[in-house]
């Protein structure tokens, strides 16, 4: 058979998308792993309960019925030129190391991004620093390092869209229920802690490896030198914000990248008719934005199910939005994402013909 043959081949696809699964996952049925799956699953269960729970069903299919969704059509254009700019943000924190066309950057983007639709624990992470590392010759910890400040930056910027949108609360009147100030104080408090430790790693390089020496003293030396070895790629991996020139780029592409996260959402509430003004509207997709990707932290089932829509349901409500409303943009979002990100990642990996399948020792190893 031949190379194109074989890559067309659908079945194959899928079967090696299973083995991926498999092998990024040895000993699956121990007694953690089960235990961890279903917890994933209670806790998804339990989010949808307390989603839908009030949701009027009848009135949420007319709701889709009635929407328009040439809005929907816009929103789901917005969504997709995001990821486009996460690529593109992704190349400058991978410049340092290598210089990689957009081209070859946005299909491992999105099929890291798929994966986590598919499998629990959200695998695509990893998945992508892997494929990127061993399709461009560079070390892999380095590229974890690079979606790890990724998440960092992600995380930041969210709070500073949350801080602008609160200050409008009072002139349109609202208030912030407790739990949203909560979750505002810890996301805070988790993503200022790991800014400080990334600096921390890249001011004080040198003192982080004599640190790191001192706790791998005891170790094997073999498995010290790797741990070092990892750490000096993985600061390798945080270069690009050495750079003043490199950080006003990310910093752009990260405020473009939300700006367009919540132009989904505000389209979005148009097309469902959710808000009528425009100012509030704003604000509403702004909160809506912050706390779904702060639920989807939450460890649940594939695509976080469940804690999405939950904390789409809830944002909204604090800003009068009634349930089956609410129901409707958040499901309704879920699913373009889901399934225009889902879709895509399988057609890369159908196109690209990346090799899913691998063996625990070459996941483990550095390249």
């Amino acid at each position: 058979m031949s190379l194109r043959a074989k890559r067309s081949n659908p079945r194959r696809v899928v079967w090696r998308l299973l083995r991926f699964a498999r092998n990024d996952r040895p000993n699956l049925l121990n007694t953690r792993r089960v235990i961890t799956f279903i917890l994933s699953i209670a806790i998804t269960a339990l989010f949808l309960w307390l989603a839908l729970a009030p949701v009027d069903f009848p009135k949420l299919a007319l709701t889709f019925a009635t929407a328009d969704y040439r809005f929907v059509f816009a929103a789901a254009l917005a969504m997709l030129c995001g990821y486009l700019l996460r690529a593109a943000r992704w190349q400058k924190f991978l410049a340092p190391t290598k210089p990689i066309s957009l081209r070859r950057l946005f299909p491992i983007l999105i099929v890291g991004f798929g994966f986590n639709n598919l499998l629990p624990a959200r695998p695509g992470e990893v998945a992508r620093a892997y494929w990127l590392g061993q399709r461009e010759g560079i070390s892999r910890t380095l590229c974890l390092a690079t979606v790890i400040v990724e998440r960092v930056v992600d995380g930041l910027t969210l709070i500073g869209f949350l801080l602008i949108a609160l200050a409008s609360f009072e002139r349109l009147g609202l208030d912030l229920p407790p739990l949203a100030e909560a979750i505002v104080v810890a996301m805070t408090a988790l993503f200022g802690i790991a800014l400080i430790g990334l600096i921390f790693l890249l001011v004080r390089e040198s003192l982080a490896r004599a640190l790191l020496k001192k706790i791998t003293r005891l170790m094997p030396h073999r498995f010290a030198a790797r741990i070092e070895k990892m750490l000096g790629s993985f600061v390798t991996g945080l270069h690009a914000l050495k750079s003043a020139s490199d950080i006003a780029a990310i910093a752009f592409f990260s405020i473009a990248i939300w700006t367009l996260e919540s132009a989904t959402y505000f389209l979005m509430l148009i097309a469902f008719d959710a808000i009528a003004d425009a100012p509030l509207r704003a604000v509403a997709s702004v909160m809506t934005m912050v706390m779904i990707n702060f639920g989807v932290m939450i460890p649940a089932a594939p695509g976080g199910l469940g804690p999405y829509e939950a904390a789409g349901i809830f944002a909204l409500g604090a800003l009068r939005v009634d349930e089956t409303t609410a129901a409707s943009i958040a499901l309704g979002t879920h699913a373009i994402q889901y399934l225009m990100i889902t879709g895509l990642g399988l057609f890369f990996i159908w196109r690209e013909g990346m090799k899913l399948a691998t063996s625990d020792e070459e996941s483990a190893s550095d390249a």
